[in-house]
């Protein structure tokens, strides 16, 4: 089920939280166990099964690596073993139902007729949300193991850290540590504050997503279906809507998610930072999708030894953890590109061979960057890569600046949402701050101003229909 989905907007939320509200203290958490099983269950079907055997047995596991502490197999300590065991138990779903074809896909690049064995045939589906919760599950292992956090007592309050259903599909990446003592629910009570912005922060989201990512999208996708006759302006278009349409489009499913999660009390990390103001690649992944940032920089960067050996070591490390970043937004060898471009940028940062802090309007030239490499990331092959790009930069003799089909993807509407992220997304802090610090002038006009927002975001809905957000295929 989609957040910005006639269904849930209009049936699940109200149900959900009107009962939430209603309900008994005590009944409260049983309440959300229950309806986020049913949440996810009602889009996985019954690959419910593999989360629901998950969230049993790293539970049960957590205990063991706690009771296997000092202890020694041989050489090698029991509790370490355990651990390694279960980062294995979470991978294994992972690898077989999202890359097993890509690497037989590999393999035939490589082997060619050698390579017979075709797991496409399996006809395997890729389980809702599997990405984020592998990576909640292993987090929860390793800070166990660390001595970070005690093993939960209660399997009830671990199975609704995992399907809390705000972020089980698609993130923020909620640590354990981060929300541990709000999941009792005599450390959460009714707070009026945090239903009313928890509600207009969700509203935010929601227009996000609805009113701007949506119709970028739409040009997006009209370019890359290959339907309409390719020109210069067409793929840059294309590429310009693509970048704001993924920050609006997660930006805004993250803000849905946290908005929710305040109205039940629950308070998660933040996700995104303005990150098409940053002044350097290396910035720019220090403000978006943070939580995802420093779950590789803590379980995988540093473990590797991160900035603390030679710098040939650093930068080997910098591009394992980008490769294996690109590679779990999915598999395939467009998203291989991607990840090896943002770590050969931040090599070259890292190198002082690439300053862009130090040119006039750093930011743009950030987001130029940035913007180009979401051009595998959106594309579907690397055909489809090149050809985009030969016409981007005029390197195709075939492909004119203009053809009068572009008329259709130049309408006001198209170009004035354009203008808006563009200034929502690039103007500097300072301005931003003032812009904002104006609209709170008047706290009581930010009531009318949601309300506005979610009237035009229903209609749209109701008349245009929804797109699934962009990460729930991750």
């Amino acid at each position: 089920m989609v957040f910005s989905s006639p269904a849930f907007l209009f049936v699940f939320f109200p149900l959900f939280f009107g009962l939430y509200f209603l309900l008994p203290r005590a009944l409260r958490n049983a309440w959300i166990l229950l309806s986020s099983v049913l949440f996810y269950a009602l889009g996985a079907g019954p690959f419910t099964l593999l989360p629901l055997g998950l969230v049993a047995a790293n539970w049960a596991l957590s205990h063991l690596i706690e009771r296997l502490r000092d202890r020694r197999i041989g050489a090698l300590p029991a509790d370490r073993l355990a651990l390694w065991l279960g980062v294995a138990m979470n991978l294994i779903p992972l690898l077989l139902f999202k890359y097993l074809v890509f690497f037989a896909q590999i393999a035939a690049d490589f082997l060619g007729p050698m390579a017979a064995f075709d797991p496409a045939k399996l006809g395997w589906i890729l389980p809702l949300g599997i990405s984020f919760y592998s990576f909640h599950f292993i987090s929860y292992l390793v800070d166990v193991y660390q001595r970070h956090i005690p093993a939960e007592r209660s399997v009830a309050k671990f199975a609704i850290y995992i399907f809390l259903f705000p972020h089980l599909v698609a993130g923020p990446i909620v640590r354990f540590a981060e929300i541990k003592s709000q999941l009792g629910i005599e450390r959460r009570g009714l707070v009026g504050r945090d239903v009313y912005w928890g509600l207009l922060i969700f509203i935010v989201g929601l227009a996000k997503k609805i009113l701007i990512a949506d119709p970028l999208g739409s040009v997006v996708d009209v370019v890359h279906s290959g339907d309409l006759h390719l020109s210069t302006y067409s793929a840059w278009l294309a590429a310009l809507c693509y970048s704001f349409q993924i920050y609006f489009d997660f930006s805004g499913y993250t803000d849905m998610a946290i908005g929710m999660a305040r109205m039940m009390g629950f308070r998660f990390p933040q996700n995104f930072d303005r990150p098409y103001t940053s002044h350097s690649v290396t910035e720019f992944w220090r403000r978006w999708h943070m939580t995802l940032s420093r779950w590789f920089r803590d379980y995988l960067y540093i473990p590797l030894g991160g900035n603390r050996g030679s710098a040939q070591r650093t930068y080997f490390n910098l591009l394992v953890i980008f490769v294996l970043c690109g590679l779990w937004h999915g598999a395939a060898y467009t998203f291989l590109v991607w990840g090896l471009g943002h770590g050969l940028l931040l090599v070259l940062e890292r190198a002082k061979l690439l300053r862009l802090q130090n040119l006039p309007a750093a930011n743009l030239w950030v987001f130029a960057l940035v913007t180009l490499l979401w051009v595998p990331f959106r594309s579907k092959d690397l055909a489809t890569t090149g050809k985009l790009l030969k016409a981007m930069f005029g390197l195709e003799p075939s492909v004119p600046l203009w053809v009068e089909a572009n008329r259709m993807l130049a309408n006001p509407k198209i170009l004035f949402l354009l203008a808006l992220a563009a200034l929502i997304c690039l103007i500097g802090r300072p301005t931003f701050d003032k812009l904002r610090s104006f609209s709170f002038k008047t706290p009581a006009l930010m009531p009318v101003y949601c309300a506005v927002l979610y009237f035009l975001a229903c209609i749209s809905v109701v008349e245009s229909g929804f797109n699934p957000f962009i990460y729930f295929q991750f």
